[in-house]
């Protein structure tokens, strides 16, 4: 229900407003009524309302002087004026005050009750776009984190390499850079040496992106990339340094890091520092072309293993981009790609091209995508070979893409919705193992940043949380199936350690396994029948 003013110096008038009209089947509650506008303007200080119904003549404050007291104090209530006037003054300044109506007494039955049953769907729509905007706004923060953290991938990866998307995504994410100067340095870390641990090596690197995004004295770091071997992070100075001096104090500090992990936990690590930068648009557009080395027992050259993983990782942010709608973002992403294959040799370049969009229908097929596509269209990218300069694989490649992101034109909600499809069923099949984002991530060839994402968007839970409550519930059906001991129970579900396994099913139960079978327990077998008559 609206709530509704009446304000009419008459109160004949008030009360056959009151009474005449079925105000409920309306919509409306008429919550006060007043002989003039002043009363009205005290009620309004402290009570939520609507609409305003007003006469125009009255003693104080006349239905004008309302009109716009509301227009400048209160630009949400809606008013409608009505009276016996037919001066078209009245109705000039009325619509100057942004007043909804104006109608003219005698008003007939019919032509009031139109008036608000078209105010009432103007209200409703607008009620539910306000909803749709807070819904957006609430998870638009909280997957924040998680776009911030795809902002420094995209940025080193270069998929921001027009300065206008640059400055956009800045401005979106409020982040406090400014992308024309902004002196930073990118640089790599790498675990060299055999490290004997009982945790998985994945969880060794997230544990080093952890040290490195705690503060630090000099630096912020922001972990951009990670793979077996090690870990990619851009360092920005927490103050005004040339480049000379940022690559001196960030030589010392990631030194003095370093060898505290290496004292601390017997982890060895070497770091190289890739290159400086004077601001984010430098950054952005920075690449390293690829080289190939010989492989004497095949007799060929060849990318290194470590460089066609890294190439990869690259490849699934492009699909991601693609699958997304991201148009700029993808043309920035084959920018970078040619730029860094520009020493290649082309019959290198047209396989690694060739291997890209095969990934790109691969990932498309898995989901049904590209049915829309004509055959030839969706095979045809081997006509690449053709091609023998570096610029004209650049457009040749820029078109194709364009033409097959128009062909499958599916929204964004839609693609989502397959991809996070994909990885519940490929969770409900692995829970029971050691079961990480990145191998999740990796079935559905993403990179892992984007995922948590699209994860997140799609269910309103991140990853770790939505294993932790899938193995908690079929933890309870083994309990309940009364076959196994708590122990082989932690096991079944994926946990290494019954102490850890006990302590989240009670948080998320609030009771823990011994309890919950005991409760189990008070219930003999048909219990639940024994009060049925």
């Amino acid at each position: 229900m609206y709530k509704l003013v009446l304000v009419d110096d008459e109160e004949i008038v008030r009360r056959g407003l009151k009474y005449f009209l079925d105000w409920e089947s309306l919509g409306f509650q008429i919550v006060a009524d007043f002989e003039d506008g002043k009363e009205a303007i005290a009620y309004l200080q402290t009570h939520e309302v609507d609409i305003v119904l007003t006469d125009i003549r009255m003693a104080e404050i006349n239905g004008l002087m309302l009109a716009k007291h509301i227009y400048e104090q209160f630009p949400h209530i809606r008013v409608i004026i009505i009276s016996g006037y037919k001066d078209f003054e009245y109705a000039q300044q009325a619509i100057t005050y942004n007043v909804e109506n104006y109608l003219l007494k005698p008003t007939k039955y019919d032509e009031i009750t139109e008036v608000f049953q078209g105010l009432k769907q103007k209200l409703d729509k607008q009620k539910s776009n306000h909803m749709i905007q807070h819904q957006q706004s609430v998870r638009f923060h909280e997957i924040l984190p998680l776009l911030k953290e795809q902002f420094y991938t995209d940025l080193v990866m270069g998929a921001l390499r027009n300065s206008e998307e640059l400055h956009k995504r800045i401005n979106l994410l409020s982040l406090s850079l400014d992308p024309t100067y902004c002196p930073c340095a990118l640089f790599e870390l790498e675990l060299y040496e055999p490290v004997k641990l009982s945790i998985k090596r994945e969880k060794l690197i997230y544990s080093l992106k952890s040290i490195f995004h705690a503060e630090n004295a000099n630096f912020l770091y922001k972990a951009v990339f990670n793979d077996y071997h090690g870990l990619k992070l851009i360092a920005f100075p927490n103050h005004s340094l040339n480049q000379d001096a940022l690559r001196e104090q960030l030589n010392v500090e990631l030194n003095e890091i370093i060898s505290q992990i290496r004292n601390n936990f017997d982890i060895a690590i070497r770091y190289h520092l890739t290159a400086t930068f004077d601001s984010l648009i430098v950054l952005a557009r920075f690449s390293v072309p690829l080289k190939l080395v010989y492989e004497e027992t095949r007799g060929k050259d060849r990318l290194e293993p470590m460089e066609y993983e890294k190439l990869l990782e690259k490849y699934k942010i492009f699909i991601a981009n693609v699958t997304d709608g991201q148009t700029e973002e993808t043309m920035s992403l084959l920018d970078r790609f040619l730029d860094e294959f520009r020493d290649l040799p082309v019959s290198f370049v047209h396989r690694l091209i060739m291997d890209l969009f095969a990934m790109v229908f691969r990932n498309y097929s898995d989901r049904g995508l590209v049915g829309k596509a004509p055959h030839e269209t969706a095979h045809n990218y081997h006509a690449v070979i053709e091609i023998n300069e570096l610029e004209d694989i650049r457009k040749w490649a820029k078109q194709y893409i364009s033409d097959l992101m128009v062909l499958n034109m599916t929204s964004k909600e839609t693609n989502a919705k397959l991809i996070v499809e994909a990885a519940q069923k490929y969770i409900l099949s692995n829970y029971h193992r050691d079961l990480s984002l990145e191998e999740v991530a990796n079935h559905v060839f993403l990179n892992h940043i984007y995922f948590s994402r699209i994860f997140k968007q799609a269910l309103g839970i991140n990853y770790i949380d939505y294993l932790t409550q899938l193995r908690i519930q079929k933890a309870i059906e083994l309990l309940e199936s009364r076959q196994y001991k708590i122990h082989e129970i932690t096991e079944k579900v994926g946990y290494l350690n019954s102490k850890y396994f006990t302590r989240l099913f009670k948080q998320t139960t609030g009771v823990s396994p011994k309890d919950y079978i005991r409760q189990q327990s008070l219930l003999p077998k048909g219990a639940e029948h024994e009060n049925k008559p």
